[in-house]
């Protein structure tokens, strides 16, 4: 073999072994990128169950979590495309194709349920609101949903926004006139009137609740109708007496209301 042929061999042999080199560079960062790509999507798989999880209880109507629902399982089969060896989204798959059976066929995987227990889960759950109307609008710009679907879907999420606070206000009332405290029931009760009358949520029943608080403090009902609020636990047994306070009790209860119009 002449010198000039070895050396065409050994150019040869060295662009190979950079051509092997950029290659297994190539599919190292390949890899890296579909793994973190991985990551990501499972990571949001996660975020997703708990906003699902998380509105279900707030709203009347199914479809907003079967949205949700339908956004894990498209982001769980992606997984299973990209990863067929990714054995660990496979029990997430099975819980998201049974959750959709469920919802297909009309039913709830939990009760309707408002009643939460303080103010920072109040503030989480208000969240996982927002983003399913986020959700709710990608579906629709897919062509998933219709028009009329969505504007529903936004209506009652804005409307389960709002009562997240009404009743809680509304169940803090009941629970001082059951322990015999009408000067705080007057006061929270009067912050679940303000906050419903200062809403621009444009829905009969925030009249109806309106006018069925009214009653409770002129001691004409006890709570509220329960096809406005089921939430009937908290009830009190018996009437508050709130004709009995006087200007002072009603200015100690001001503050009350106050604070909430400052928020």
């Amino acid at each position: 073999m002449s010198g000039f042929t070895g050396v065409l061999v050994l150019l040869f042999l060295i662009a190979a072994s950079l051509l092997l080199v950029g290659f297994a560079d190539h599919m190292q960062t390949r890899r890296h990128v579909l793994q973190h790509k991985l990551q990501q999507m499972t990571l949001r798989i996660g975020e997703l169950e708990e906003i699902c999880a998380g509105v279900e209880p707030l709203i009347e109507s199914i479809l907003v979590p079967r949205l949700i629902n339908d956004e894990i399982l498209d982001l769980a089969q992606s997984i299973k495309r990209l990863d067929p060896n990714a054995t660990s989204i496979d029990i997430k798959l099975e819980q998201a194709k049974e959750l959709a059976e469920k919802f297909a066929a009309g039913q709830r995987s939990q009760p309707f349920y408002r009643v939460l227990p303080d103010e920072a889960a109040i503030a989480k759950h208000k969240q996982f609101l927002t983003e399913a109307g986020r959700i709710v609008r990608r579906h629709h710009a897919l062509g998933r949903i219709q028009n009329a679907d969505m504007e529903s879907s936004i209506r009652e999420l804005g409307w389960s926004h709002m009562m997240l606070d009404v009743v809680s206000l509304v169940v803090l009332g009941h629970q001082a006139v059951n322990r015999n405290d009408p000067v705080v029931a007057y006061g929270y009760y009067k912050r679940a009137q303000n906050l419903l009358m200062t809403s621009h949520l444009q829905d009969d029943r925030r009249h109806r609740l309106v006018r069925e608080i009214d009653e409770i403090l002129e001691g004409k009902r006890l709570a509220l109708d329960e096809e406005l609020m089921p939430e009937s636990a908290f009830n009190p047994t018996q009437k508050p007496i709130f004709s009995n306070l006087n200007p002072t009790n009603l200015e100690s209860a001001k503050p009350l209301v106050d604070e909430h119009k400052a928020k």
